[in-house]
């Protein structure tokens, strides 16, 4: 059951990330947030994408008010 929700998470996160990118090129999507929510999930997995992401987080203040608001609804979510 872990394996299974790990691969799942790898999937949705990926997804997440290939449409941010999309985001950033086409002007309907908005990209930051789904590149966001992308990493985030991922942080669940590894250990070192969340302590890269919390020290890019630090350094962005816009950022670090979306990511603790998108952190704690995909924990609810997805924990």
């Amino acid at each position: 059951m872990n394996s299974t929700r790990r691969v799942a998470h790898l999937i949705i996160a990926l997804m997440l990330i290939i449409i941010g990118v999309c985001g950033l090129i086409l002007p309907i999507l908005n990209g930051i947030i789904f590149l966001l929510l992308g990493f985030i999930l991922l942080s669940f997995e590894s250990p070192y994408i969340e302590h890269h992401l919390k020290a890019f987080v630090h350094k962005n203040k816009n950022a670090e008010k979306w990511y603790s608001k998108l952190d704690a609804w995909m924990r609810k979510k997805f924990n």
